[in-house]
């Protein structure tokens, strides 16, 4: 390998690092500067919060633009879908997922704003989760110890945090894990219960999602606070094979386009007891797993499987200048901070 490329991972790896420092400092900041606004207007605070959350995420976007890393969406139009309130169900494979997703909604303005994130509670501990856990998003618990636990603070969660926020948008990874580490366990479930052997992705887990259907499902609340629609969302990497949070960082994958398409489906269709819910997202699920093969296996991607009028592939655009004005905040929000800090610091010791 010549010097020029290493060189250039370096950099990217180094300005990352420095978003990491910068940017997360700064919301922090900003959300203890805006807080006194709180006792006058929640509301307010609540969108001053999600703005600096979209901007904060838009960063990352950049990271997977800059590198390359393209995403073309098919099937269902989301921005069409984003006047209602969804609930998003992608395939999970690998640390890109979240990145990769951040990238769709941040080309929209005002999307991820709005969003709630159901994710692994060891998403809490990561340099992100400080943001995660003021904005609100709902840590999951993994494992038989906690499950029923964590489907009861869900239920709470969903009934004092995202209606009161007014958030429209959640997002959960049905299958309860990366690809490769669920797969054995869902080949395990799928022999005991006589369900399809799936290879492309694994067997989704309906527990949170009964709990979702259960508290924002249709007839649950007055019209305007219900989940709507499902969006079922399948993610196809470039030969089967995924980017990680590493490739997103370095840039060292040579870029690529990664396919998104969506389904979607009306809540008021949906089952209503649990076994058919479940058998119906294992259909759905089925349809993933024939959608992704033949997409792997011919290179081509099959669109229009399920939906003759799916539209086609579009590469999704972002607004270079949207994201340098974005970094500039930053920069300037951080020199501003570290300016404030350094006064009421010499303040203090000229006192002593």
């Amino acid at each position: 390998m010549s010097l020029v490329p290493v060189v250039g991972y370096t950099l990217r790896t180094i300005w990352v690092l420095l978003c990491n420092m910068v940017c997360i400092p700064c919301y922090l900041a900003w959300l203890a500067l805006v807080s006194p606004t709180y006792l006058a207007s929640p509301w307010l605070y609540n969108e001053l919060e999600q703005v600096f959350f979209s901007w904060t995420l838009s960063i990352v976007s950049c990271w997977c633009w800059s590198a390359g890393y393209q995403l073309a969406e098919s099937g269902a139009s989301l921005d069409h879908l984003q006047h209602h309130r969804l609930l998003i169900l992608p395939n999970h494979q690998s640390t890109a997922d979240v990145p990769l997703l951040m990238t769709i909604f941040t080309a929209r303005i005002g999307f991820c704003n709005k969003v709630m994130w159901i994710m692994d509670r060891v998403f809490k501990f990561t340099n992100f989760g400080a943001i995660s856990w003021m904005h609100d998003d709902f840590f999951i618990r993994s494992g038989k110890a906690g499950r029923l636990t964590t489907l009861v603070e869900l239920k709470d969660h969903l009934n004092n945090v995202f209606l009161p926020k007014n958030r429209r948008y959640l997002v959960l990874f049905p299958e309860g894990g990366f690809l490769h580490k669920r797969k054995a366990i869902s080949h395990q479930f799928a022999k005991k219960k006589d369900l399809p052997m799936l290879e492309h992705c694994t067997l989704p887990r309906t527990g949170a999602l009964d709990v979702i259907m259960d508290v924002l499902g249709p007839g649950r609340h007055k019209e305007g606070h219900q989940i709507e629609k499902i969006v079922d969302m399948t993610v196809a990497f470039p030969s089967g094979h995924p980017l990680d949070l590493q490739s997103i960082v370095t840039g060292w994958r040579e870029p690529c386009v990664t396919h998104v398409h969506y389904r979607e489906f009306d809540c008021k269709d949906l089952p209503d007891s649990t076994e058919d819910f479940f058998n119906w997202m294992v259909k759905l699920y089925q349809e993933k797993e024939e959608m992704l093969d033949k997409y792997y296996k011919t290179g081509e991607f099959p669109y229009q499987m399920f939906d003759r009028d799916a539209l086609p592939p579009k590469v999704i655009s972002h607004d270079p200048l949207r994201f340098l004005l974005i970094h500039l905040f930053f920069i300037v929000s951080s020199y501003m901070f570290y300016t404030i800090l350094m006064s009421i610091a010499g303040h203090f010791s000229v006192s002593t």
